[in-house]
């Protein structure tokens, strides 16, 4: 049995500014932001992880280290995977959201993923990060043990929606994964996946 554990990145400045946080952004966590990664650290601490990868965006990578410098048991080291990056807002990519709020667009990427169509401003659509979420997923050698997956929250919300084998209509229906919230799966196989917790956020008593 693999048990994953998939984290969404801790809270960075663009998160705060209400501004497209994608592939092109790098923004590095905010205070707040490493003390939640620190905090599912502590949550997380008795788990024994066997493998780590991470997006190697910094917001990503700089989580995933602080979670795992909690752990009590060996850690391995972190494998950066391009594949978990966030998706490519294009021209979009750190400009303020508000700016579009208007945009037919805007509402496709937030409500309806399968008319989601980012070629005016050179963005990734929906099928796209399906496409390398699932080639991720596909590459992972699901040895007995414990995955930690850190990511970003497009990217995640729709691979791990896909787990779920949700449409692409649907990937959006339960909205984003928030910050530092932790999505357990199960799997003997990599083929099917048991959803164990969804979006699991610790309570402002444990933050």
């Amino acid at each position: 049995m693999t048990k994953l554990y998939f984290v969404r990145h801790g809270l960075t400045v663009n998160n705060t500014k209400h501004a497209f946080n994608g592939a092109k952004a790098n923004p590095e966590l905010l205070p707040a932001g490493r003390e939640q990664a620190r905090k599912v650290g502590e949550y997380l601490q008795e788990i024994p992880f066997t493998a780590a990868y991470a997006s190697p965006q910094i917001r990503a990578l700089e989580t995933a280290e602080l979670i795992l410098s909690e752990n009590q048991h060996p850690i391995p080291s972190i494998q950066q995977e391009p594949l978990l990056k966030e998706i490519d807002f294009g021209d979009w990519d750190g400009v303020s959201i508000d700016q579009f709020a208007n945009h037919p667009q805007l509402e496709n990427l937030r409500h309806h993923p399968e008319k989601y169509n980012p070629s005016e401003f050179g963005g990734e659509s929906y099928s796209a990060v399906i496409a390398r979420g699932q080639q991720f997923i596909q590459s992972l050698p699901y040895e007995e043990g414990h995955y930690l997956i850190v990511g970003h929250g497009v990217t995640l919300t729709t691979l791990l929606q896909t787990l779920r084998q949700k449409e692409i209509a649907q990937i959006r229906e339960d909205g984003l994964l928030d910050n530092t919230s932790i999505t357990t799966f199960e799997t003997v196989d990599g083929q099917s996946f048991e959803l164990i917790d969804w979006n699991y956020c610790m309570k402002s008593s444990e933050l």
